[in-house]
């Protein structure tokens, strides 16, 4: 990149009160390591050299603020940073695309926040960051960055505003475009929403992380973990336990366990959810309760939403929504929250109000899909039978050399229905429709996703054939675009359709001359 030119605008450093939050801040990050530190002192042994480490952490947080210093000129932005390795970051200032908030609680208790420059995605560079501006500064350092910048005039169907009748998103009472206007709220979120957490398995990751940290512990020091007096005693009254009830009551605490993180984590990262408009293409997103965060969302950048509907939340009516963004960093995978997990109905109407006014036959959040046939539904039904024959050659294999007992085998009166129910839920969930505008795609069950993609965005197709969809007559049409996840994809659909679509979209769909276009075989 070119070096930009000489300014005379001065070096500025971020507020001094950053100084008491990043020792804070590595003792937290160092808190595993501190962990394991007391608890191998409490075994035998002082592995002295996590306190050093952990120390060594709260130095660097320090000198990271004080080599770290930035300016404002009337074409760039420039950040300079690191001790030992020096580094400057330029960006042009035609490349800014939005200036995000973000506040971590100890960032709130000293009145300080962090401000994200979102850039070009094509510029190469995730953004940079402000760690450490006054909350009274934020206005003033926002308008100065945005100051100057143009964007394109939005096409007419990128202003968004109310949605015509008989979409998703249609308001009867009129609230909703009344909170538009008025820049006022038009999310719904409530406190009661909280009951979907536990149905968004978020906390089964959440103990599959807690599983691998023990894990760890058990390798160090020769098997920590079942040299300490706590696990030992657990371990010695769980084996006088009948199997039975060992296993029902393990998997009771671990749904418990689970249960509860999960409302944890979703109370702390959306409480206080909140979606609205400044102006006809502005929109806002804030959400948080002890790590507040504010997004500006360009919507003439955006370029489709996807209606989130996995089964443990579709069992309870419940659908959250991102939407699909271009020029938001790769922090985000160009996929922003603009209602977390709540009823469905909800969800569709703010869907629908995010992507505006639908110049379509039919409304994308609910129109009926064309269905992927009858060679889609055996291949569903012969996946499922593959995977319950592997799980039966291992639990062969495990009996054969005597780790499993022939009772064992009653699981399979089980697994057999639910593989079954199982695969005939993601056939009834593969389905896709071209519109005028748009192309949608849903497909999953553990995962159901409902993709509304602007067909002006798309900028290629990719036509994927395995050996089997090969021999079934399929294919997995693949559309490619600079927002989001960059790779939206149509399964197992007939060959003569997937290139129905691609030459469709390909030819009519308008896009500018600077996007190339293709498909791949």
């Amino acid at each position: 990149m070119a070096s930009p030119p000489s300014s005379s605008a001065p070096w500025r450093r971020v507020n001094p009160r950053m100084l008491l939050v990043p020792p804070v801040r590595e003792l937290i990050r160092y808190l595993p390591v501190l962990l394991l530190a007391v608890v191998a002192g409490s075994v035998g042994g002082e592995p002295w050299w996590t306190y050093v480490l952990s120390g060594l952490g709260v130095v660097i947080g320090i000198l990271r603020w004080v080599t770290t210093s930035y300016r404002i000129t009337p074409t760039h932005v420039q950040v300079r940073r690191g001790f030992l390795n020096r580094r400057m970051l330029s960006v042009p200032r035609e490349r800014i695309r939005s200036v995000d908030v973000e506040a971590t609680l100890l960032h709130r208790l000293v009145g300080l926040a962090v401000v994200k420059v979102g850039t070009s995605a094509s510029h190469g560079q995730d953004g940079l960051d402000f760690d450490g501006i006054a909350a009274t500064d934020i206005a003033g350092l926002r308008a100065e960055l945005l100051q100057g910048i143009t964007l394109p005039a939005p096409p007419p169907s990128a202003v968004r505003g109310a949605t015509p009748s008989g979409s998703a998103g249609v308001d009867p009472s009129g609230a909703m475009a009344d909170a538009e206007a008025a820049g006022r709220d038009f999310s719904g979120w409530k406190w009661s929403w909280a009951r979907f957490a536990p149905f968004t398995l978020t906390g089964v990751g959440a103990l599959f992380a807690a599983a691998f940290f023990a894990l760890q512990l058990q390798f160090f020091d020769g098997g920590l973990l079942v040299r300490l007096p706590i696990v030992r005693a657990g371990i010695d009254a769980a084996s006088r336990i009948p199997t039975i009830e060992l296993v029902i009551g393990a998997a009771f605490v671990l749904v418990v366990a689970a249960s509860v993180i999960a409302l944890v984590r979703y109370v702390l990262a959306y409480s206080g959810f909140a979606i609205w408009r400044t102006d006809a293409t502005t929109l806002h997103v804030r959400h948080g309760l002890l790590r507040t965060r504010q997004v500006t969302l360009d919507e003439r950048r955006l370029r489709g939403v996807s209606l989130n509907e996995p089964l443990s939340l579709r069992a309870v009516g419940g659908a959250s929504v991102h939407a699909i963004m271009t020029g938001i960093g790769r922090d985000r995978a160009g996929l922003v929250v603009v209602e977390p997990a709540g009823p469905r109905a909800d969800g569709m109407r703010v869907a629908g109000a995010v992507l505006g006014p639908l110049d379509e036959d039919a409304d994308p959040l609910t129109c009926e899909l064309q269905p992927h046939g009858i060679r889609a539904h055996r291949r569903r039904y012969t996946r499922a039978a593959v995977g319950v024959a592997v799980i039966a050659a291992a639990v062969l294999v495990a009996q054969l050399l005597g780790y499993l007992s022939p009772a064992v085998w009653i699981v399979f009166v089980g697994l057999v229905p639910a593989a079954a129910l199982l695969a005939e839920d993601r056939w009834r969930g593969l389905g896709h429709a071209l519109l005028r505008t748009r192309l949608v795609t849903r497909h999953g069950s553990l995962a159901r996703k409902r993709i509304v993609l602007d067909t002006a965005g798309i900028i290629g197709f990719t036509v994927r054939r395995s050996f089997f969809q090969r021999r079934a007559g399929l294919a997995t049409l693949i559309a490619t675009t600079a927002a989001g996840r960059h790779r939206y994809s149509v399964p197992d659909v007939s060959v003569e359709e997937a290139w129905r679509i691609a030459d469709d979209v390909l030819v009519r769909a308008p896009r500018p001359a600077s996007e190339t276009t293709g498909a791949q075989r």
